[in-house]
């Protein structure tokens, strides 16, 4: 009997953990030159989108990143080969700043348990550098040029 209670219970322990990963969302990995990044909160897909950590992402492709509370606005400035890039991106807005230029985003930033989310492509892609999706793994790939 008690073999019996202890299998139910570990079975009981799996269902709720794939519940858990099901409602969740899949784990998604971001890999910057083949290196795995960190985040200090999750990645999430919304829209078909991937909405990654906005700190962690500027800063891993070298944008320096201030953040305006007043506004809730983040603001990356990358130089690169001699240009400067600017992007202004505020959360629950459809619209960000490239160099002063509006952009219409597919899916807005947001703020989710205090830490702001960008949609990864939109601001990787605008800095300049690659980005490649794995639908099957659910990696995100990004290779810096």
């Amino acid at each position: 009997m008690k073999k019996l209670i202890a299998i139910i219970a570990v079975v009981v322990c799996m269902a709720a953990v794939q519940v858990q990963a099901f409602i969740e969302g899949p784990e998604i990995t971001v890999n910057l030159n083949g290196e795995k990044m960190a985040f200090d909160a999750q990645p999430f897909i919304e829209n078909d989108r991937t909405l990654v950590p906005m700190r962690a992402i500027f800063e891993g492709v070298g944008a320096r990143v201030e953040w305006d509370s007043d506004t809730q606005t983040a603001i990356a400035v990358r130089e690169k080969d001699g240009a400067v890039i600017c992007i202004a991106i505020q959360a629950d807005s459809p619209t960000a700043f490239v160099n002063e230029n509006a952009k219409t985003l597919d899916t807005a930033a947001k703020i989710v348990d205090n830490r702001t989310f960008v949609p990864l492509r939109f601001v990787v892609e605008e800095l300049g550098e690659n980005v490649e999706w794995n639908q099957s793994t659910y990696t995100v790939d990004i290779t810096t040029k």
